[in-house]
């Protein structure tokens, strides 16, 4: 029974002895080394980090041409609006007809059909299509001033020297005004055009005072009066009526200086 107590608490005294510290010196020696392997990880680490590595440079930075954008279209502002009085229409001509006065033109060395310089007989042959002679207005003689006439347009008087030296287209003192249709110059300007009418065709019209008429009273401003033009092949007169506005005679080249007497 003795024996069976000792050993009973020698038992006892074994499972009260502390447990050897074998075990727990293996764990901490185990956790050193992980620490320690930790450590050196961590160490390498920095250590790599710290070991100069070969410098690369940056890439260069490509420029890149920057386009310009093309302007837009600027839409104009709106002009004012101004008025303008509307230009002189040039006058349309009828094609020449040798039956028609209306279609023929004066300039500085004709009268339609009629040139200056030619044969009296030989030009006042062209005027047979649309006049007659009208013998008892003939100024002396034929061979002077032969005269021809048309109902409804001017009548013609042809200066003849053996030559012919001029033409006049007229119309009775105050009658201009009668619209009678007879030749023009190439700007429109006949008998009833006005003095306004000529300026504005030609401005550089002046008064012909030697070939004006110059009565003591004048019945109006300008009447009578004869404006020379410039036709670019010799001057035209335009010759002014009573009232001092309407053309009563168109005239070229001159009248015969030879006496009736």
């Amino acid at each position: 029974m003795l024996v069976s107590m000792k050993q009973t608490v020698l038992d006892r005294a074994e499972d009260r002895r502390p447990a050897p510290r074998r075990r727990g010196r293996r764990t901490g020696i185990a956790i050193g080394v992980i620490a320690l392997l930790g450590l050196g990880a961590t160490s390498g680490g920095v250590a790599l980090g710290m070991i100069p590595q070969p410098f690369t440079a940056a890439p260069a930075p490509t420029s890149t041409p920057t386009r310009t954008p093309s302007p837009a279209p600027s839409t104009p502002a709106a002009a004012p609006v101004v008025d303008e009085p509307l230009p002189t229409p040039t006058p349309t001509r009828r094609p020449y007809d040798a039956a028609d006065p209306s279609t023929w033109t004066v300039s500085g060395d004709e009268f339609g059909p009629v040139a200056l310089g030619g044969p009296t007989a030989g030009e006042t042959d062209d005027l047979v299509t649309a006049y007659v002679r009208d013998p008892g207005a003939d100024v002396c003689s034929p061979d002077f001033g032969g005269a021809w006439k048309r109902d409804g347009a001017p009548d013609l008087t042809v200066w003849s020297e053996g030559t012919v030296i001029g033409v006049t287209a007229s119309v009775p003192l105050g009658t201009a005004s009668t619209g009678v249709s007879g030749p023009t110059t190439a700007e429109g300007i006949g008998v009833g055009s006005t003095l306004d009418e000529i300026r504005s065709a030609y401005p550089d019209a002046a008064e012909d005072r030697e070939r004006s008429s110059a009565p003591d009273t004048l019945p109006a401003p300008n009447a009578y009066t004869s404006w020379k033009v410039d036709t670019g092949s010799g001057p035209v007169w335009f010759a002014l009526d009573s009232d001092g506005v309407r053309v009563r005679s168109v005239e070229i080249g001159r009248i015969s200086q030879i006496s009736c007497d």
